[in-house]
């Protein structure tokens, strides 16, 4: 049997048959400051739970699924999140410094205040997110999904955000100092930083011949 517990009072928070988390569904459950440090959660199904302030530092969730939960001030530090699903929750100022995991799917959830600080989250996709005032500083997130996100006010310093589409997404007050940005697309839906054709300046006798002609 499996007693989740509370980070700080050690109360059990609740009971699972079997020796492992891994595969299990958990369902309209009070789960806030649960203790999940280091524990196997790869392919966990969680609906509809209260996850304020969780710990799941060096946890395995990949392949797991969490789907209308709240989960402020969560800390997914250093855990593994390969192909996890978190699209449409409450993430704000949660904590993913040092979590890696490619395709992870933060589409529509909200991570306003969150930390990304070198986390490792390629082809992530984090379109429609609200991710605002948030820290990607020194974050890989190359070839990410960050179309129509709201990333006002967040920290992309020495972020690698190669091949990462931006096209709609609100960038005002953003930092992108040092930031890889080869072969991202910007708001507009163009390259980052591609070279623009100059229009060629005309001769001044041509453009007054012009207008005498008129």
């Amino acid at each position: 049997m499996i007693e989740l517990k509370h980070k700080t009072s050690g109360g059990v928070l609740y009971k699972f048959d079997g020796d492992s988390l891994a595969g299990q569904e958990i369902s309209t459950v009070d789960l806030s400051c649960a203790d999940f440090t280091g524990m196997d959660l790869s392919k966990v199904r969680i609906h509809s739970c209260n996850m304020t302030e969780a710990l799941f530092c060096d946890a395995d969730l990949s392949d797991s699924r969490f789907q209308n939960c709240i989960l402020r001030r969560a800390d997914f530090s250093n855990a593994t999140m390969n192909r996890v699903n978190v699209s449409d929750n409450v993430m704000d100022m949660s904590i993913f410094i040092g979590a890696i995991g490619e395709k992870v799917l933060f589409r529509h959830s909200k991570l306003n205040g969150s930390n990304f600080e070198r986390s490792n989250f390629p082809r992530a996709d984090f379109s429609f997110s609200e991710i605002r005032q948030a820290n990607f500083e020194g974050a890989k997130l190359e070839k990410s999904n960050l179309y129509g996100a709201d990333i006002s006010g967040s920290e992309f310093g020495q972020a690698d955000l190669r091949e990462t589409d931006m096209t709609d997404a609100k960038i005002l007050r953003a930092n992108f100092a040092f930031a890889k940005m080869t072969g991202s697309i910007g708001t507009n839906g163009k390259s980052w930083g591609s070279p623009t054709k100059a229009t060629p300046k005309k001769p001044w006798w041509q453009v007054w011949g012009r207008s005498a002609a008129v």
